[in-house]
């Protein structure tokens, strides 16, 4: 029996207008099914008509320009994942909108247009499907559009929480027996109070409503606005007639609180869904800058990250981080790269070379010139591109905006059908029970619970040094049965040390001759020769420098030819020589070794105690692949060296259910192609292209956190669906049968978005 995460293919069908899979028949959600029937665009509204005219003078396209024709709207309104799809699909309704990529977690739509869009067309179309547009500028704080919405939200509440409580002191001597004229006035005193829950707190309902019947998506809006006119006019009906069947108290509370839920929730996604900000707090640092050469003022000042520019000289010190990509001018420096790749083990870099935004500075100080600005570094577009990966779509979510769909369309059509059944028996006990549960079940908890989880489950990732490029990772890698890994830099350090030369004493004037020729270079010999020698106070000059990658590198030095070059074989089979050449005579050969992680025979033992297959693939020669193997614990039958990666490549195709673990760069084709890859190793930008996961701690132990962190959110996945499913069962049971009234419907259904989220947050502690 499949598991609430592994939907079985024959129940998931294509999405007849996006091409997604889901649980429905013909769309995926509702906002496909109207994009699908709606026919054409937006009307081109005239300068003078659109309220954002002002969107398209020059100086505000170049004030709130990001970048490449991209624009950043705050969406205000923007609630749920139907949301995100609606506001994705912006070039459907104008088509001068190249994309449209959502943040939801920001609540904001990042906008590529073309050279002849106008942002006020995009601002209008924004404001048309029910959101409030906000054009940001770079340098715009989202906090503050933040503190804006949730002040107008807490008005709101405010407002229907002072109306609903006065409500409930003018019925409490109706209910305790108060009749006749005295009981009249209180109704009427109800009623007033009722007018600004009805005319202002109310309003966001409004607008959802309004989209459900023009765009016919049935949302949640739509009964809530239902129930609170019915209750209202019923009430005002028996009033002028002198009846005493008024809901004014339990329809204002049932207002206040499902406002007070609904702000609950917005809260939950500022702060658990919005962006990854970078913790290691390098943006928040001050920078010595030493020279700006777009000025004549070289007096070294401090200056905070973020008004660094490019070209600029920025002097550091030991324990800051890098805050942008830069080129590195000191002749050497020593970075810590373990937000990369997870190695404690520092990597040495000479003048002229390419340095990273939150590499770690580990010498007294060096200098640097800043390239780009640090949203344009590998890292900050790293960020952003996880950062856009929060809520996306997963087999599990489509399920649970399916049961929130059809709960919507069951539960009112319910109250409906009860409300005719049962009116001829008790018209004041048909309305009442119809109406608490319309309250009652709410599927607010259920539609936010998954995409919730998700988040945290991501958040959680990282915190742990796992980078998890969307969620769907995660429901894959409960499914995986075989696991193959690269052995160079995945079971093994990946960093090689000079273990001994022949002579064994080298001349420092030959260390210094060599140095200068590695020094642009960024193999890892020449990194594990800066890490062995010390530092000369001055390099060479090479003339006529070429590195051939995987033969070695040669030049001339004082007019004499140098050339290192790498030995197919070596003395021993664990180790990686190179020798050195003057004028082509041998002067030293040198010897590296690679050792394996401490961690990895334990890991793979427990991955194969789990019932998975292990494999190990590589480009290395055989010998050295099989003691790699004998020594994890590896099948000497499921070993395989000296592969290209187009043979590492076939061999995963021969397998279902697979998960690749290697390097970034090298293992690209494998990564791609297995159905969850995980880089270790290589550029952390360029591997998540292959990738689906980058781990930016050492050794293999974080694979076993993430096998673990899957399976924590298919639990609380599950625990949410459970709790969401009884509630509303059960709830709506009680309300039909009378025992739950529309004032206990309205305390219940907060309380259960409540306890879906401290499940969560319980799940994730």
């Amino acid at each position: 029996m499949a598991t609430a995460t592994e939907i079985p293919k024959k129940f998931l069908h294509a999405c007849e207008y996006c091409g997604s899979y889901s649980a429905q028949v013909r769309f995926c959600c509702l906002a496909c099914e109207n994009l699908a029937s709606r026919m054409g665009p937006f009307e081109i509204l005239d300068k003078g008509i659109n309220p954002f005219s002002h969107y398209d003078n020059s100086e505000f396209k170049t004030f709130y320009h990001q970048k490449k024709q991209s624009y950043l709207f705050f969406a205000e309104g923007l609630h749920c994942s139907s949301c995100v799809h609606l506001l994705e699909k912006l070039p459907e309704f104008y088509p001068e909108i190249l994309s449209a990529r959502v943040h939801f977690g920001s609540s904001t739509v990042e906008i590529i247009v073309s050279e002849s869009a106008s942002l006020a067309q995009v601002a209008y179309v924004i404001k048309e499907l029910g959101y409030s547009p906000i054009l940001l500028s770079p340098n715009d704080n989202l906090q503050d559009k933040y503190t804006t919405e949730n002040r107008s939200y807490l008005k709101k509440i405010a407002v229907a929480g002072f109306c609903a409580g006065n409500t409930m002191l003018f019925v409490i001597p109706i209910y305790a027996g108060l009749a006749g004229q005295w009981a009249q006035v209180f109704n009427f005193l109800s009623f007033l109070l009722f007018l600004p829950i009805l005319f202002y707190s109310a309003k966001p309902f409004y607008r959802g409503a309004w989209n459900s019947l023009k765009y016919k998506i049935m949302t949640v809006d739509l009964p809530i606005v239902i129930a609170m006119f019915s209750g209202f006019l019923l009430s005002t009906y028996n009033l002028f007639l002198g009846r005493t069947e008024v809901y004014y108290d339990s329809t204002a509370s049932f207002l206040f609180l499902i406002l007070s839920a609904r702000y609950l929730l917005k809260r939950v996604q500022q702060n658990y869904l919005s962006p990854m900000q970078l913790q290691d707090g390098f943006q928040d640092e001050k920078f010595e800058l030493v020279s700006d050469l777009s000025s004549s003022d070289f007096e070294p000042r401090l200056v905070p990250a973020n008004s660094l520019k490019p070209g600029q000289t920025v002097k550091l010190y030991q324990g800051q981080s890098i805050p942008s990509d830069a080129v590195l001018v000191s002749a050497f420096a020593s970075l810590d790269l373990s937000l990369f790749n997870g190695e404690s083990m520092p990597r040495v870099y000479s003048n002229g070379m390419k340095v990273f935004a939150g590499s770690k500075v580990l010498d007294k100080s060096i200098l640097i010139i800043l390239s780009v600005p640090f949203s344009e570094s590998k890292l900050g577009q790293l960020f952003q591109q996880l950062n856009e990966s929060v809520l996306s779509k997963s087999p599990f979510v489509n399920l649970t905006d399916l049961l929130a769909q059809r709960l919507i369309i069951t539960v009112f059509s319910a109250a409906i059908l009860f409300f005719i059944i049962y009116f001829s028996i008790s018209p004041t006990e048909a309305f009442s029970r119809s109406f608490a549960l319309i309250i009652i079940a709410c599927p607010c908890a259920l539609a936010f619970g998954s995409p919730l989880t998700f988040a945290l489950a991501m958040k959680s990732a990282r915190k742990k040094g796992l980078l998890l490029k969307d969620s769907n990772t995660l429901e894959k890698l409960l499914k995986i049965k075989n696991v193959f890994f690269d052995k160079t830099g995945t079971l093994t350090e990946g960093s090689l040390k000079l273990s001994y030369s022949e002579p064994a004493t080298i001349p420092s004037d030959l260390k210094n001759k060599i140095l200068s020729l590695e020094s642009p270079s960024y193999h890892p010999l020449a990194f594990a020769l800066r890490e062995a020698w010390p530092h000369p106070d001055k390099l060479y000059s090479v003339q006529d420098s070429e590195e051939v990658i995987g033969l070695g590198i040669r030049g001339k030095i004082s007019g004499e030819s140098f050339e290192i070059r790498t030995l197919s074989e070596s003395t021993h089979e664990s180790e990686i020589a190179i020798e050195v050449r003057q004028n082509n005579i041998l002067q030293c050969r040198l010897y590296f070794s690679d050792d394996l992680r401490p961690d990895s025979p334990q890991v793979i033992q427990e991955l194969q105690s789990q019932g998975l297959n292990c494999f190990l693939l590589s480009g290395d020669k055989k010998s050295r692949v099989f003691n790699v193997a004998y020594n994890c614990g590896i099948n000497r039958a499921q070993a395989f060296g000296e592969l290209y990666p187009e043979d590492k490549l076939q061999i995963i195709s021969q397998y279902s259910d697979t998960c690749m673990i290697g390097d970034g760069a090298n293992d690209s084709l494998s990564l791609k192609k297995s159905d969850v890859g995980i880089a270790v190793k290589g550029s952390v930008d360029l591997s998540l292209q292959s990738a689906d996961i980058y781990l930016t701690k050492g050794g293999l132990r974080p694979v076993l956190e993430l096998r673990k962190l899957a399976f924590k959110t298919r639990q609380v996945l599950i625990r949410n669906l459970s709790l969401s499913l009884i509630y509303n069962t059960l709830g709506g049971a009680l309300a039909l049968s009378g025992l739950v009234n529309p004032m206990l419907a309205a305390i219940l259904m907060p309380i259960s978005s409540v306890v879906i989220i401290l499940s969560t947050l319980w799940g994730f502690r």
